[in-house]
C-alpha cells in the first residue's frame, strides 16, 4: 500500500514539474517504438511476398545467408542525359535521423554539395531512403504516413516534444538497421535496398558491365545498409564497387566479401560507431575467422580516423563551423578524405 502511495505521489510531482503533455508524449514514444519493433521485419517480408510495392521476386523463401538470391532485376530506365558520360557514380545513404529520401539534414546536403564540387565527372545519387525496403519514406507511407508527418512537425517545433519525436524517428530507423544486420530477415531487406540502389543507378545512366566504378557512402546507420546491400549489387553491376562508411554502425555482413574495397571512417570521440565494436561478436578480435577480421588482416577493410569529431551535430563529421588544429573545418576534412578515397579507387580500375 505504501509503495502505491509513493507511486501516486511521484506521478503527481512529475505532473507538477513537467506537465501532462510530456508524459503523454513519452508514453506515445514508447508505444510507437514497440510497434515499430514488431513491424520492422514485416515490411521486408511483405515486399518479398509481393504484397507491397517494388520489383522484388515473389515466391522465393529467404534462407539464412541467402547466397542463392539473384541480383536485382534490370528494369529499362527512363532516358538519361548521357551528353557527358560519368566516370564514377556515388550513392549516398543517410543516417537514422531522416524520414525520407528528400529530407536530408542541412549538414548532409553540405557534404553532398561539396563532394559534387570536388569530384569531376561524377554523378551523385542521394534520393534513396536507407530504412525502407521499397525506398518509401516514413512520411510517404500509406498506412503510417500521417503519424510520421505529425511526428516530423513536432520534431521541428519548440518544447520537450521535439526531443521525444526525434528519439521516436531514430528508434524506428535503428530497428531497420537491426533488421539489415539480422541473419534471418536481413537478406530480404538488403536485397530490396540493393534493388532500389540499382534502379536509381540505371536511371542515372549507369551501364552494367561498363567497368565504371560505383562508390556507396553510408552515414551512421546507412553504413550497415550500404555494406549489406553490396552482396547483391556487386554481381548486378559487374563492375568495381567501393563501400565507404562515415561513422557507420556495421555488422559482419557478406557485403565485406562482395565489395572490392571497404573503408570505415571513424573518430575516437564518436561513441555511436564504437558501439558496433561491442554489440557484434563477429567483430571482436577473438573472432579471427570472421569476414570483418579477415578483411582487416588482408587490408581489404581499412579504418581511417578522420580527426577528433563527434558523430553528428556540432563538432560532428559534417560540421562546417568546427575547426581542426590545422584550421580546416570538420566538413572540409571529411570531404577531403572522401574525395581522396574515391579518386584513388577510380584510378585503380578494379574489375
Amino acid at each position: 500500500m505504501n509503495l502505491f502511495l509513493y507511486l501516486v505521489e511521484g506521478l503527481l510531482a512529475f505532473f507538477k514539474t513537467f506537465g501532462v503533455e510530456l508524459l503523454f508524449l513519452a508514453a506515445l514514444l514508447v508505444f510507437s517504438v514497440l510497434i515499430a519493433g514488431v513491424l520492422a521485419p514485416l515490411g521486408a517480408l511483405t515486399w518479398w511476398a509481393g504484397w507491397s510495392g517494388g520489383s522484388g521476386v515473389a515466391g522465393a523463401r529467404p534462407e539464412e545467408g541467402a547466397e542463392e538470391l539473384a541480383p536485382p532485376v534490370i528494369i529499362p530506365p527512363s532516358p538519361a542525359d548521357l551528353a557527358t558520360p560519368a566516370e564514377h557514380f556515388v550513392v549516398y545513404l543517410s543516417g537514422i535521423g531522416d524520414v525520407s529520401a528528400t529530407s536530408l539534414q542541412a549538414y548532409e546536403l553540405g557534404y553532398i554539395n561539396a563532394l559534387a564540387a570536388t569530384l569531376p565527372r561524377t554523378r551523385i545519387i542521394d534520393d534513396i531512403f536507407a530504412f525502407s525496403v521499397t525506398n518509401v519514406g516514413l512520411t510517404e507511407d500509406e498506412r503510417m504516413g500521417r503519424f510520421w508527418r505529425w511526428m516530423t512537425q513536432v520534431k521541428s517545433g519548440p518544447g520537450r516534444g521535439a526531443a521525444l519525436s526525434k528519439m521516436a524517428i531514430q528508434g524506428r530507423n535503428m530497428l531497420q538497421v537491426a533488421v539489415s544486420a539480422d541473419r534471418r530477415y536481413g537478406p530480404v531487406f538488403n536485397y530490396g535496398t540493393a534493388n532500389s540502389i540499382f534502379q536509381n543507378l540505371l536511371e542515372a545512366g549507369y551501364e552494367p558491365g561498363s567497368g565504371v566504378p560505383v562508390t556507396l557512402i553510408g552515414y551512421s546507420g546507412g553504413g550497415q545498409v550500404v555494406l549489406a546491400s553490396a552482396q547483391y549489387l556487386k554481381p548486378a553491376l559487374a563492375g568495381p564497387l567501393q563501400v565507404i562508411s562515415l561513422g557507420g554502425v556495421m555488422a559482419d555482413s557478406a557485403g565485406i566479401e562482395a565489395a572490392d574495397e571497404v573503408v570505415h571512417l571513424d573518430s575516437k570521440l564518436d561513441p555511436v560507431q564504437a558501439v558496433a565494436d561491442y554489440i557484434f561478436p563477429r567483430r571482436w578480435p577473438i573472432a579471427r575467422s570472421s569476414r570483418w577480421n579477415r578483411a582487416l588482416a588482408s587490408g581489404k577493410l581499412r579504418r581511417i580516423e578522420v580527426g577528433p569529431m563527434l558523430h553528428n551535430g556540432p563538432r560532428g563529421y559534417l560540421d562546417p563551423d568546427a575547426q581542426l588544429a590545422d584550421g580546416r573545418s570538420h566538413l572540409a576534412a571529411t570531404v577531403a578524405v572522401t574525395m581522396e578515397l574515391v579518386m584513388a579507387f577510380r584510378a585503380k580500375g578494379v574489375r
